[in-house]
């Protein structure tokens, strides 16, 4: 009886220590970069309940940051694409703690990113919108060391993308805000494949996103930037199966945002 309670304790520690840890980790990491190139951090621990909990704020890790645009994936991976298309790769090693840590800085992994938009999905997925508003689609299997190993490329998945902004959620989450600020959601089953698999499309599940900005953290959070500066949160629940589920709305979490671009990292 004595060996079962030993190893029922010893299981329920290896679980509350994988809690605790995965709890330490759950914060979204946000970026800003300012007007002269510099990067900042932000660490928001309110992502799941939209509270404004911001345990490190403004961190200064870099800077030089001028280029055409700048985005995240997951793990730390930061991309930037500059003005002649090159794509340059980041490892930002401190996105758990706000460190200017950079094992991997500007290192090139491709060129001919000539786009009007790029953004990453999950793990290495990569989206780009070209001016026409056809949709490609990029795997990066390098994007924990920045090694330039692309075994997808280009592949068309999509088209008639022209809206006024375009990001992505978790797990093949799709969001489209149109011209008139209605919210579309689509579900892209093929982010690990490379498939043009749409078992959801341009299901709207909002209206009134006539935001600066608009981008998503992990797990159905949403955040915008007004005019003004005000960072608002929202929670989508339905980020799996495009339900209109907002269990949390409009909740303002900032103020100040007024940055060149401001994005989230994927853990």
């Amino acid at each position: 009886m004595r060996h079962n309670y030993l190893r029922i304790r010893s299981a329920l520690l290896v679980a509350f220590t994988y809690a605790v840890a995965a709890a330490a980790n759950a914060d979204t990491p946000v970026y800003a970069v300012q007007q002269n190139g510099d990067m900042l951090f932000y660490k928001h621990a309110g992502d799941t309940n939209g509270s404004a909990s911001w345990p490190i704020q403004a961190a200064n890790i870099g800077n030089g940051w001028d280029f055409r645009q700048v985005f995240a994936g997951d793990a730390g991976s930061v991309y930037a694409v500059a003005q002649n298309g090159d794509m340059l790769f980041y490892k930002h090693a401190g996105y758990e703690t706000g460190s200017a840590d950079w094992p991997v800085q500007a290192t090139k992994i491709g060129n001919g990113w000539d786009f009007r938009q790029v953004f990453a999905g999950d793990n290495g997925a990569i989206y780009a919108i070209t001016r026409n508003g056809d949709m490609l689609f990029y795997q990066h299997a390098g994007f924990r060391d920045g090694s330039a190993d692309w075994p997808i490329q280009a592949v068309k998945i999509g088209s008639g993308w022209n809206f006024r902004q375009v990001f992505a959620g978790s797990e093949g989450a799709i969001y489209a805000v149109t011209q008139s600020g209605d919210m579309l959601f689509y579900k892209h089953a093929g982010y690990e494949t490379g498939s043009a698999d749409w078992p959801i499309q341009a299901v709207k599940i909002g209206n009134g996103w006539d935001f600066r900005q608009v981008f998503a953290g992990d797990n159905g959070a949403i955040y915008a930037i007004t005019q003004n500066g005000d960072m608002l949160f929202y929670q989508h629940a339905g980020f799996r199966d495009g339900s209109a589920d907002w269990p949390i709305q409009a909740v303002k979490i900032g103020s100040g945002w007024n940055f060149k671009e401001v994005f989230a990292g994927g853990r």
